[in-house]
């Protein structure tokens, strides 16, 4: 019993220390488990900003360039090889990109910019993790720098593509220095939110670009309503991926809203259809680095849309940002376009005091952590010197070496100037209250997750020079989810301390076992503007939390064993179908009658599917529960799928105390994840073992698998894999914990890049055979 509580408690802490479990890769949560945190995460591997990446582009076409040129208006891709790091990626999809960065280059400019499809005729083919890429020419940017420096400084407060810097070469001729930024696909909604299970739009019209098919500001494609019918937002917006039926309801229900719901009542409404804490964000990012390819200068083109199936609501999406901090525009006031009603993003949430405020405090917030002078001309310096020499020799650049150097030097001085200016506005300028010592504890103790049920008593310290209007608790019990609205008391009732002694108190109800629990403060100044202030400042997408804990059963026989959550061809169900499965296995001494014990996918709804009567199971005697969410299919048949890009699977005893658990990450079609040993080990991909003893496959070791090789092994940079036979194939590489970090087409004798990973143990996994790689740094 001892051994499976402190199992249960090492598992309990990966959970919730680990980034990336049952988490989006850019969610993680703070060394001292106090915060859940999205963004600003360092970039790594191919995005990693301490180095220039080499991309090289063959073309076996003699007319190449040309075919680029006449594809541009139908946006076909022509046919390359690209190479980097060693890796040779065949039958890649090259096009031109971009619009003024396209039609006004200088005659006889070759500098342009290219969007790299990697799987275009080679299904699953990824460079370094990343199916598409795109090469940025910096146009109108003598500093070359702009973008990659504004998506750097603003990934800490919204969703931003990653940005470095990379040498291109075409049919090895040096074509100079590019911004290497990552493109906004289904992979990147996946890096921010829970799945890519939404719908994703470009702001401008189908087959279009510039304005999107008129003007900027046009009232047209700014989630302006155009009335009921899709078809009058299909004109505007281009509909990028959608997993979800009938999307465009769900773009006209927003612009409905956002454009129709009456001022005083906007707050509460929209925010049931769209994040709006998300979206402000984005118009102060964009405000506060004057981002003239943007929602709040163009009204439509630079942004794009997601919807959130896990919520239901709408966020918007930074998309360019090689213009940033001109010279016309460091003088915009921080509420430009907001008196314009084709903008009503800005011309309706800014006329609603508590958004408006929220809107200053998120800004304030940028202005002090990234629009920070000596922080920005520290980052500049540092992509200065790590490209300086390249663009010297940079036969194809669009300005002299000279204008670089000089537009080097204006963008540090941009970016002070704009700070000034936004920090001399009387709104900017308003002193909001200061919140400290914020914290929350229960019979566990101080700052420590509650036991099931129980209350946390969250309290904090509020001081402010104009006085105190309020202070509200916001908290949410959803992972992913809106947040409820509580306030908080200084009366000595709250479990606050004294009275009137500046600290504030309420509770957060008791929650079920397993529930993730945000929370952050909200305090509102008692002066005209009813300034605001957060805690921590970078709510909602850092906030406190907490797990509540799970009781542990006493009963450690029955284990979750083995789980395939893609199965296309291993076994099928007693309908003949292909579906996911869960393995319990009885590792005790004693028959253990599992009726009214449960199988979940959710920590917080530990009753999901009850197991049903009569279902004894004997000693080291197997069980299959098929997760295919049809329970008329038969009693074995549990209410949830699971999903092979990662999730959880718990079983819970009748007292709803966790009996097993597994979270996992990416999975490989048609391979179990096993306990090995049987009953007793960690989880591993292996060849499954359906119903039976996992130790029959084993755990391969590089010496014992005679289909799969690598050299060298270990290694700080690259694996070359060989195998039998001529075909490319499918090869992953998972780390310690399970989690897919590399995935492409291989040929024999290959070459897996692994500069960018951390030193450790992982497995190259290729159809049935597994091989362990060590990475030495």
């Amino acid at each position: 019993m001892m051994r499976h509580l402190l199992t249960f408690l090492s598992c309990l802490s990966f959970i919730i220390s680990a980034p990336g479990q049952n988490l989006p890769d850019e969610w993680y949560v703070s060394d001292d488990d106090r915060r859940l945190v999205t963004g600003g995460l360092a970039t790594q591997g191919l995005f990693h900003e301490d180095s220039v990446p080499a991309i090289h582009l063959w073309f076996a076409q003699g007319d190449f360039w040309n075919q680029l040129i006449a594809n541009y208006d139908s946006g076909t891709p022509i046919m390359a090889t690209l190479i980097h790091n060693g890796q040779t990626y065949d039958s890649v999809g090259v096009k031109f990109k971009g619009e003024t960065s396209y039609f006004m280059l200088p005659p006889g400019a070759e500098k342009m910019s290219f969007d790299i499809n990697v799987d275009e005729w080679v299904a699953g083919q990824q460079l370094a993790g990343y199916e598409s890429i795109n090469l940025n020419n910096g146009f109108q940017d003598n500093s070359i720098m702009r973008e990659v420096v504004y998506k750097h400084l603003i990934r800490p407060h919204l969703p931003t593509a990653k940005a470095n810097f990379a040498k291109l070469y075409i049919n090895g001729q040096n074509w100079g220095v590019y911004s290497l930024v990552q493109d906004l696909d289904g992979d990147f909604i996946r890096e921010w939110w829970f799945s890519n299970d939404g719908a994703r739009w470009r702001a401008q019209a189908p087959g279009e670009g510039g304005g999107g098919g008129g003007q900027w500001g046009d009232g047209t494609a700014a989630l302006n309503y155009l009335g009921p019918d899709t078809a009058a937002y299909q004109q505007y917006y281009t509909l990028k991926n959608s997993n979800t039926p009938q999307p465009w309801d769900h773009l006209v229900t927003t612009c409905d809203k956002l454009n129709n719901t009456a001022l005083g009542l906007l707050a509460d409404t929209l925010d049931t259809y769209m994040d709006l804490d998300r979206v402000l964000w984005h118009l102060a990012c964009e405000n506060a680095f004057a981002d003239d390819d943007s929602y709040i200068h163009k009204g439509k083109s630079d942004y794009s849309l997601y919807w959130e199936p896990e919520t239901g609501r709408m966020t918007t999406q930074e998309v360019d940002g090689n213009s940033v901090l001109g010279p016309n525009n460091v003088g915009w006031s921080p509420f430009y376009h907001a008196d314009n009603v084709n903008y009503p993003l800005l011309n309706r949430l800014l006329a609603v005091q508590e958004l408006r405020q929220r809107y200053l405090a998120h800004l304030r917030t940028v202005i002090t952590s990234s629009l920070n002078g000596a922080q920005g001309a520290a980052l500049i310096q540092q992509y200065r010197a790590l490209i300086d020499t390249m663009v010297q020799n940079d036969p194809k650049k669009l300005m002299t070496y000279s204008q670089f150097t000089a537009g080097v030097t204006q963008l540090t001085n941009q970016l002070n100037t704009r700070r000034s200016n936004l920090l001399g506005n009387v709104e900017v300028a308003q002193a909001a209250p200061t919140i400290t010592n914020t914290q929350h504890e229960s019979s566990a103790g101080l700052n420590i997750a509650p036991p099931a049920g129980e209350p946390a008593h969250v309290r904090c310290t509020v001081t402010s020079n104009s006085g105190i209007f309020q202070v509200r608790l916001r908290w949410s019990h959803d992972l992913p989810g809106r947040f409820q609205s509580a306030a908080m008391f200084d009366d000595g009732a709250h479990n606050d301390g004294a009275a009137q002694d500046g600290t504030y108190g309420v509770d957060i109800p008791g929650q079920s076992g397993g529930t993730w629990v945000r929370y952050y403060i909200m305090a509102e100044a008692n002066n005209a503007a009813r300034s605001m202030s957060y805690d921590p400042a970078g709510a909602e997408h850092d906030v406190y939390v907490y797990q509540v804990v799970t009781p542990v059963s006493p009963i450690d026989a029955i284990v979750i064993n083995e789980v395939m959550a893609s199965n296309s061809a291993t076994v099928t169900d007693n309908n003949g179908q292909y579906e996911d499965w869960i393995e319990l296995y009885n590792r005790g001494a004693s028959a253990v009658d599992l009726q009214d014990w449960y199988l979940t996918d959710t920590p917080s709804e530990p009753t999901k599917w009850q197991l049903p009567g009569g279902t004894v199971l004997q000693p080291d005697a197997y069980m299959i529960v098929w997760a295919d969410e049809d329970a008329a299919q038969g009693a074995m048949h549990a209410s949830f799928k699971l999903s092979a890009s990662g999730e959880s699977v718990l079983l819970f005893d009748p007292d709803t105390a966790l009996a097993d658990q597994v979270d996992f990450n990416a999975q490989v079609t048609d391979m179990g994840l096993a306990r090995v040993p049987n009953g007793t080990g960690p989880f591993i991909i292996q060849t499954p073992t359906y119903a039976a003893n996992n130790n029959a496959v084993g755990v391969d070791e590089p010496g014992d698998n005679r289909r799969l090789r690598a050299f060298p092994n270990p290694s700080s940079s690259a694996f070359t894999l060989q195998w039998e036979g001529t075909e490319a194939e499918q090869v992953g590489l998972y780390d310690a914990m399970q989690r897919l970090v590399w995935q492409g087409m291989l040929r024999p004798n290959g070459r897996i890049d692994v500069s960018g990973l951390s030193s450790g143990t992982y497995t190259a996994v290729l159809g049935a055979a597994r091989l362990r790689l060590v990475v030495m740094r």
